[in-house]
């Protein structure tokens, strides 16, 4: 990518935290900040549909591009190639079809959709017209996760039996995660903390056992009941994979606004072993291994120190997630994480859920085509 043609970004959507503060006032860097740093890299036009100050933040922030108050309305006068997509689930798949069929390459931040059934619907259109879309589920791209993948590959854990996640947040209450925003509205989501945060555990597990959930079982409740109904605030899972693993997930919105803000967990076993991290906020992956290459030290404990940076993440390694998305677009490799791996996610989520409506197992029925069939 040559200096003297820069790759043109929309940034659309300005309402969720990840883009970023734009009022100087109250610094907060996300994606906007993330793209302004990536070299050989210009954005060129923010849009937002349903907050005009937020267009006039931007528009101080940024003199030199330009606003647009709708999507149509940038296609129409904006010449660009990728766009940074953050909006309300039930408004991405419309989005996405527009920019799929107007030849836009895009990011686009979870959750995508309400159901997988509309996620099937944009994932035919981005197949059709031949874009990539990079899904945001960043969390196998941590150094931690990158060394656990590499040591499974090595067999240091042997076959895998079980994989055991919690991720437990603020509750969303006044005062706290306000109920109000659209990310806690059954109008905009699917679902609750299992739709839009358990997708990220869903996603990296599949890929550290490379292979689907089979079938799962499923608890949820909304005990603080702030959250609009029928939303969760609370959901444990059960899952079974195709490779015969068991895996768990609690997710909730559970924490009191004065406590700390996530309380997380993940552990890997397998037949020769464990790796224990904290995902949010950890720095050490503990291993224990029985595995004659670590007979020596069966025990260890990897420290990782990530560089900070002013992005999305706060950190290098979330930078550099999107940075190789853009020196992709010009390539013949898809996006690390595709709209389809986002769609299976989703289905083990919509799975889920009718386990929790019907009290038994439900085996999970994966792709575009089952999705158009519920």
């Amino acid at each position: 990518m040559s200096p003297e043609k820069p790759l043109r970004v929309a940034m659309i959507g300005l309402r969720h935290p990840h883009v970023g503060s734009l009022d100087p006032a109250r610094p907060s860097p996300g994606y906007i900040h993330t793209f302004q740093q990536i070299p050989g890299v210009q954005i060129v036009a923010y849009c937002e549909d349903s907050d005009s100050s937020l267009l006039d933040l931007a528009q101080a922030h940024d003199p030199a591009a330009r606003v647009y108050a709708s999507i149509d309305e940038l296609l129409e006068k904006e010449d660009f190639a990728l766009a940074c997509v953050v909006l309300p689930a039930n408004e991405i798949p419309a989005a996405g079809i527009k920019l799929a069929e107007a030849g836009k390459h895009f990011f686009v931040e979870k959750q995508f959709a309400r159901t997988a059934a509309d996620l099937a619907r944009l994932v035919e259109a981005v197949r059709r017209n031949n874009v990539k879309v990079l899904a945001g589920y960043p969390w196998r791209f941590h150094p931690a996760m990158q060394d656990l993948k590499q040591l499974i590959d090595q067999g240091v854990f042997g076959a895998p039996l079980s994989l055991e996640s919690r991720l437990v947040t603020t509750q969303v209450r006044p005062g706290s995660r306000e109920p109000t925003h659209f990310m806690f509205t059954a109008a905009n989501e699917g679902g609750g903390v299992l739709h839009m945060l358990g997708g990220h555990y869903i996603e990296f597990m599949r890929h550290l056992v490379q292979c689907e959930v089979k079938s799962v079982q499923a608890l949820v409740g909304r005990p603080v009941g702030y959250i609009d109904d029928p939303l969760e605030d609370v959901a444990v899972v059960a899952m079974e994979y195709e490779n015969g693993a068991l895996g768990s997930l609690h997710a909730a919105y559970a924490q009191p606004p004065l406590a700390s803000g996530y309380d997380s967990c993940f552990v890997y076993r397998g037949m020769h072993g464990w790796a224990n991290w904290m995902p949010v906020g950890g720095n050490q992956l503990e291993i224990t291994s029985e595995a004659p290459t670590w007979s020596g030290a069966p025990q260890k404990s990897i420290t990782y120190t990530p560089t900070p940076m002013a992005v999305y993440g706060g950190h290098r390694w979330s930078y550099d997630i999107m940075r190789r998305f853009v020196e992709e677009i010009h390539t013949d490799r898809p996006p690390a994480v595709t709209l389809e791996d986002a769609l299976h996610v989703l289905q083990v989520i919509e799975a889920a859920y009718q386990a929790a409506r019907i009290g038994k197992q439900v085996t999970v029925q994966y792709g575009v085509e089952a999705a158009l069939r519920e």
